[in-house]
């Protein structure tokens, strides 16, 4: 097959038409439908653009200014504390300043790379037991990929993370996280046009009553553990994590949020990557065989663990492609703080700036074909070229994610499990285009014909 012939091009967004700014009504409807679509064709070619009191920037340098040079300019914007607040409280996605800073510098042992493979045998175990309900099901059933991805990244992050993936299961956060995240990109309108907090929305109720019920059950599950001493997983190492300057230790409420945070956080953003990545492992024949060699070689038929994953460099690669087509966050938001001057415009105090990840991944002058789908970008030699702030699916600056090494690494060993496992097929006439949201997933969800390989 030739190179012409493989070459892959996925589906993205089609940009609004350069022309004046949408009437209000048509803006709102676009935006709720799927926020990616309001962002201009230009936002993709320039390294900064202006409408009105937004600013997209695309430029890897000016994005650094942002994020780390001139930070104080640019604080975050409050849209995230008014729509997750109820939930995570003043967690490190929300805090701000001391607060956070204190908190991350607690946490942050706690996702040492080298210390997160020990959790690879639980990641394995969930790719497993999803495998296995495959293999179960009825010949030519279309598998809900989207929902299963969710499903096995909750166990994943419950197993590890929380008392236990039956706890909680039990307590019913699995499914009250699902109540509380379907209705957000309401209270996220509304927050992006500051209007009233009381303003009702289809799926309110159950979202509010939603996001009581998950603060109950972890809050339950922190007083429960604390003091017990008895486990080695990430909540016990949590419950002891000290400020290093300080030598102070998070109490209850602080744990809640921060349990909170890396279960929305940790396990939805990491689903729908690995949703996307099994989208485009059924278009591309070339990379499955591919994947499917470096496996077999790395691991054969033995269980994954921590030491396989350096070994499946080419996993890796088709994981960090993944998330440049499709990051699991698709833009980050700041306001400016004062006028501020930004690559030759300026950028008035109180304007909304926007780093569209989603875009600069796609950027016309950051990238070679930067639609196409090519894994080899991130070999060793080829990402070493890359510009620090011109690949960004976690974000970057001194809030990068604190979890991205261990949705990393879960991403990889459950891929390589999958690929050693089954084979994925698009139904026919079925294609996947990516809405931004909370996380960015797929419209509609994600559904594949699986096969198991060798029966």
């Amino acid at each position: 097959m030739s190179e012409a012939a493989e070459a892959l091009f996925p589906p993205g967004v089609v940009p609004p038409p350069p022309a004046a700014p949408l009437p209000l009504p048509r803006y709102l409807l676009r935006f709720i439908r799927n926020p990616l679509s309001v962002m201009p064709q230009s936002v993709y070619e320039e390294p900064i653009v202006q409408h009105g009191r937004r600013t997209w920037v695309s430029d890897p340098a000016l994005v650094k200014t942002i994020l780390l040079d001139e930070r104080e300019s640019f604080p975050k914007t409050g849209i995230e504390a008014r729509v997750f607040g109820g939930l995570l409280g003043e967690g490190i996605l929300i805090a701000e300043d001391a607060a956070w800073r204190w908190q991350r510098q607690a946490a942050a042992p706690i996702f040492r790379h080298a210390d997160i493979l020990q959790y690879v045998p639980p990641m394995a175990r969930a790719a497993e037991r999803l495998i296995a309900a495959w293999r179960a099901s009825p010949p030519g059933a279309l598998q809900p990929i989207d929902r299963q991805m969710t499903e096995i990244t909750f166990d994943v992050i419950a197993e590890t993370m929380l008392a236990g993936a039956e706890d909680a299961r039990g307590s019913g956060l699995e499914r009250t996280n699902g109540d509380y995240m379907r209705p957000l990109a309401w209270p996220l309108l509304w927050a992006v046009l500051r209007l009233p907090r009381s303003l009702p929305f289809p799926g309110k109720r159950r979202h509010v009553a939603a996001e009581r019920a998950m603060r109950e059950a972890v809050s339950g599950i922190v007083r429960t553990r604390r003091g017990e001493g008895s486990r080695s997983d990430l909540l016990q190492r949590l419950l002891q994590a000290r400020d290093p300057e300080s030598d102070q230790l998070m109490n209850d409420r602080q744990v809640t949020d921060n349990l909170l945070t890396f279960l929305l956080a940790g396990h939805e953003t990491t689903a729908r990557s690995l949703a996307w990545a099994l989208y485009l492992l059924s278009l591309s024949p070339k990379w499955e065989a591919l994947l499917l060699a470096e496996v077999q070689a790395a691991v054969g038929d033995a269980e994954l663990t921590g030491a396989h994953v350096e070994r499946l460099p080419l996993v890796t690669a088709f994981m960090k492609e993944t998330m440049r087509l499709y990051p699991p966050i698709s833009s980050i938001s700041r306001i400016a703080a004062r006028d501020v001057e930004l690559g030759g415009k300026t950028v008035a105090k109180g304007s909304l700036v926007i780093i569209p990840m989603f875009a600069i991944h796609r950027h016309r002058k950051l990238w070679s074909d930067p639609d196409r789908f090519d894994p080899a970008r991130f070999s060793r030699d080829e990402e070493a070229k890359l510009a620090r702030y011109q690949y960004m699916p976690f974000g970057a600056g001194p809030r990068i994610c604190i979890g991205a090494s261990f949705s990393m690494t879960e991403s990889v060993v459950m891929l390589a499990s999958f690929v050693r496992a089954a084979r994925f097929a698009t139904p026919a006439g079925r294609r996947f285009t990516p809405v931004s949201g909370i996380s960015l997933r797929a419209h509609p969800d994600i559904e594949l014909d699986v096969s198991i390989r060798n029966g």
